[in-house]
């Protein structure tokens, strides 16, 4: 199926459907094809004998003849023109006319040429296509033509001087020595210097076609071959090395000890090295960032610990302390309350006493002007910004935090991210054990202090003091609460 594209879209539906309903294929109206029958060929092979060279049937072998015979004869006659129109048109031996059978009594030499026989006569010099001679000269006399001719002076042929060629003789075929004295007849020193010149040189060539190579010394006789040779030994290994490189992967091609020999420390792609080293130290930087999040996941999980502990305590009723100091003694050895020697002294409980509706009343505003500014409760949604190994040493050790600084992140000996995370949470929870220690202890000493001084009025006295956690001394109290 054969489409026309036309220019346009209605072309090639037009196209489609006149090839579909209105042309015919040609295969639909032609005859049945020939049939070639298995025996036809072995048929035809049997017409002509090849024995005999003739056909066996008689008709056959008599049109052949014929046919044979008829072109045999248009060819000699072609042939013959040919010959008549490139020769001359007599014989040269027997002086007859060959055109007598066309014009029978006329001079060959008077005859026309083709399409004018008989009516246009030719000139005297004939057609003049090719030369009556090759030669300038009489081949009997040897005298040129401008002195023996058959035409007059004027119209003889005209001599051409031609320069004869340079007769060249074999160099073997001069004799210039003199077998009797062994001189040459001229220049005889100068000769024999070259003589043993040449043999020398050719004694040389001989010798290197055969021993051009030492095997012992593994090297060729000729300094200059062996400087060719080792030149092209070179040049193959840079191409076989050049050719391996080129089927590495990537990935092989790339590494680092391309940039540099490993023997020789001998640096080959400067700007290669630069790279290594700036991905190096970009991967030690994350190795330490590491471990600045867990040393500050470490401090969040101290301080959440400190606030569950506090809000532990805060959440004790101090009612529960209240009976046993109202009983005065102690119902166990009945020794009573005082600062008496035979007395027991009563320490203090962690739990600070309720307020009363008007200190709840005046608490917050007593915040506004900075009496518990401390003691103030966080704002819901509060963000909590990630420590810093900064922040996690108070404000007064300053000599410490100096040292922190310049000795940077801790570093963890592990010897991988797991058995090192381990070690931390362990260090972690014998570091949250001592400060939840401390904690309970700097607790307990402000809770004597508020016991001591409460008949005082509460607005008059402080908050006890908050636990020292690492971090923000406002957001642990606020926590503490």
């Amino acid at each position: 199926m054969t489409i026309v594209l036309g220019e346009t879209w209605g072309d090639q539906l037009r196209a489609y459907e006149r090839e579909k309903r209105y042309e015919v294929d040609a295969g639909l109206v032609s005859g049945q094809p020939l049939r070639l029958l298995p025996g036809m060929f072995q048929a035809q092979e049997r017409t002509y004998d090849p024995v005999l060279g003739r056909y066996r049937d008689g008709a056959v072998e008599g049109t052949q003849r014929h046919a044979e015979e008829r072109e045999r004869v248009a060819h000699l006659n072609r042939a013959r023109d040919i010959q008549i129109l490139r020769e001359q048109p007599f014989n040269i031996l027997s002086q007859e006319s060959k055109l007598d059978k066309l014009a029978p009594g006329k001079d060959p030499m008077r005859l026309g040429g083709h399409g004018t026989l008989g009516e246009k006569e030719r000139t005297k010099e004939g057609k003049g296509n090719f030369p009556d001679t090759a030669v300038d000269y009489n081949i009997l006399s040897n005298l040129p033509f401008k002195e023996q001719h058959w035409a007059k002076e004027d119209s003889r042929p005209r001599m051409k001087e031609k320069s004869p060629r340079v007769r060249r003789i074999p160099a073997f075929l001069c004799k210039d020595f003199d077998i009797v004295t062994n001189r040459y007849l001229d220049n005889h020193s100068e000769k024999l210097r070259q003589e043993k010149r040449v043999n020398l040189l050719e004694a040389t060539e001989k010798h290197m076609a055969k021993n051009g190579f030492d095997p012992l010394t593994g090297k060729f006789c000729d300094p200059k071959v062996e400087e060719r040779v080792q030149r092209i030994d070179d040049a193959r290994e840079v191409e076989i090395h050049l050719r391996g490189e080129a089927r590495y992967p990537p990935s092989y091609k790339g590494r680092e000890s391309t940039a540099y020999g490993i023997l020789s420390h001998e640096t080959y792609n400067p700007e290669m090295l630069r790279l290594y080293d700036t991905k190096e130290k970009e991967r030690t930087g994350r190795f330490k960032n590491r471990y600045i999040v867990d040393h500050n996941f470490h401090a969040q999980d101290l301080k959440g610990d400190h606030i569950r502990e506090l809000r532990q305590l805060n959440r004790v009723a101090p009612e529960r302390y209240e009976e046993q100091r109202r009983r005065g003694y102690d119902i166990i050895d009945g020794r009573g309350y005082g600062p008496g020697a035979k007395e027991k002294h009563l320490h203090d409980a962690f739990p600070r006493k309720r307020q009363t509706p008007w200190e709840k009343a005046t608490v917050n505003l007593d915040a506004m002007h900075g009496s518990f500014s401390s003691a103030s409760l966080p704002l819901p949604g509060t963000e909590v910004k990630t420590l810093r190994p900064s922040a996690l040493l108070p404000s007064s050790s300053a000599p410490e935090l100096h040292e922190l600084s310049q000795r940077g992140p801790p570093r963890s000996t592990a010897p991988s991210v797991r058995s090192g995370h381990a070690r931390s949470q362990r260090s972690g929870r014998s570091q949250r054990s001592g400060s939840i220690a401390s904690s309970r202890a700097a607790s307990h000493s402000a809770y004597r202090a508020v016991s001591q001084r409460e008949a005082t009025p509460f607005a008059a006295v402080a908050p006890p003091a908050p636990a020292a956690v690492p971090g923000s001394p406002a957001k642990s109290s606020a926590y503490a609460r």
